[in-house]
């Protein structure tokens, strides 16, 4: 066996730091998102703000807005975007940030970056480009395809030997794949594995009133069809 692929589990702090989660689905975003935000609440011991920025035109699903939040906010144009800046650049710390739908613009990004006292959580399809992420997840039915150029580009050609077993035996345990350049010697960073549940009890529970909202989502959307 290749000595990449005897990855170690990620265990590094998030707080203060901007990781990115690539959601496949929107049931593998919200475990992710519950289970990391559980650590984070952990980690801070409950004091500051949570907040969610989703950016797009569309409305956020449900299933998002229903997490749980101190302040929501929809940024389909610039002055939404404002508003939401405001509000983080002067909310109480520590502050836990989501952004979902669009990835934050490079400007948005550096204003970010300069900010103190955030953890930052990016939720997206697709992993994404800015220098600035700390760490990228990719669930455990990541494919190939999507996360070479990612990490090709992170580590360069020689870190990607062994990424195909990598993924399958990552795929057949159920954990996904992390870069990550926390705590890192390599300005590069490094690969890792982890678990999307940890840190969140009972959640194959079902959450009748999340599954009712999602079966009307469905039955609207079957009757435009």
């Amino acid at each position: 066996m290749e000595a990449t692929l005897r990855l170690e589990g990620f265990s590094e702090s998030l707080r203060g730091k901007r990781i990115y989660c690539v959601s496949t689905t929107p049931t593998r975003g919200r475990q992710f998102l519950k289970s990391r935000m559980a650590m984070l609440d952990t980690e801070v011991a409950h004091r500051g703000r949570k907040v969610l920025v989703f950016q797009g035109a569309a409305a956020p699903p449900k299933w998002l807005v229903q997490l749980g939040w101190d302040a929501t906010f929809h940024a389909r144009d610039v002055n939404d975007l404002k508003l939401a800046m405001t509000h983080i650049q002067h909310t109480a710390r520590p502050t836990r940030l989501v952004w979902a739908g669009t990835d934050p613009a490079p400007s948005v990004m550096n204003l970010l970056v300069r900010m103190e006292g955030i953890s930052l959580i990016g939720v997206g399809s697709s992993a994404p480009s800015h220098p600035d992420w700390h760490a990228i997840f990719w669930p455990s039915d990541a494919v190939m395809e999507d996360v070479e150029p990612i990490v090709q580009g992170r580590l360069g050609a020689t870190g990607i030997t062994g990424l195909r077993s990598i993924l399958k035996e990552l795929q057949g345990s159920q954990v996904g794949l992390v870069w990550s350049s926390i705590e890192e010697s390599d300005k590069r960073g490094a690969l890792y594995w982890y678990d999307p549940a940890e840190g969140v009890e009972g959640d194959t529970q079902i959450d009748f009133a999340e599954a009712a909202a999602t079966l009307t989502d469905v039955a609207a959307f079957l009757q435009r069809r």
